[in-house]
């Protein structure tokens, strides 16, 4: 069974993305008239379909974006799918 791993750490979050040649980005997404441009990494292996527009940011904008909205990063080790993550509460 994989492991799942809740993170705040840069050093391992960017860990994570770079073993999969991802790249920290936002989404542009209006929902109700508001731009909420969630958070992600853009991976170019599975990726290249996105339907939306992705907009590539540096570490430190993605980092300061993950502490105000108060963000972990959770990933399993192990799992079936490598690219597979989502981005929790932190303190939950």
């Amino acid at each position: 069974m994989p492991k799942t791993v809740k993170t705040i750490d840069q050093n391992l979050i960017k860990a994570f993305a770079e073993a999969r040649n991802g790249l920290p980005a936002m989404v542009d997404q209006v929902e109700d008239g508001y731009n909420s441009q969630p958070l992600r990494f853009h991976f170019d292996e599975v990726d290249n379909t996105d339907s939306f527009d992705i907009n590539p940011v540096s570490w430190k904008v993605f980092f300061v974006e993950m502490q105000n909205r108060e963000l972990a990063l959770a990933y399993e080790e192990d799992g079936d799918d490598p690219y597979y993550y989502e981005f929790v509460p932190a303190h939950a």
